[in-house]
C-alpha cells in the first residue's frame, strides 16, 4: 500500500513538472515575437525592407531610425504598445486580441530588427 501511494505521489510530481515546463520554442523570447509579428502584423507593415509597398510603415531598424515614419517623433516603446492596443485612423486596435505581453514580446521582436 505504501509503495503504491508512493508510487502515485512520485507520478503526480513527474506530470506536475512536465506541466511547469514550456515548449522549446516559447524559451525564445525573440522567436516568439517573430511568431506573433507574423500572425498580426505581416500583412500591413514589412519589417525586413524600408521602403514598404504595405499599408502601414515599415518597421525595418525602426529602434535605430532617428524618428518614426509617421509619427515624426523618436521611436518610444509607450507610444508602439498604445498604437498596438488602440489602433490608428487606419490601423486596428489589438486589445482584445494581445495581451499586454505579447505586446511587449512583439515590440522586443521589432526593436532586434
Amino acid at each position: 500500500m505504501i509503495r503504491c501511494c508512493t508510487l502515485a505521489l512520485a507520478f503526480a510530481a513527474l506530470l506536475s513538472a512536465a506541466d511547469a515546463r514550456s515548449i522549446p520554442w516559447e524559451k525564445d523570447h525573440l522567436r516568439v515575437g517573430e511568431v506573433l509579428y507574423r500572425e498580426n502584423c505581416v500583412v500591413c507593415h514589412d519589417i525586413n525592407r524600408a521602403p514598404s509597398k504595405k499599408l502601414g510603415p515599415s518597421f525595418y531598424h525602426l529602434f535605430q531610425r532617428p524618428q518614426m515614419p509617421l509619427a515624426k517623433m523618436p521611436p518610444g516603446r509607450e507610444y508602439i504598445k498604445v498604437r498596438v492596443k488602440f489602433g490608428g485612423p487606419v490601423m486596428p486596435s489589438f486589445r482584445r486580441f494581445l495581451t499586454d505581453r505579447e505586446i511587449d514580446t512583439l515590440i522586443d521582436y521589432i526593436a532586434s530588427q
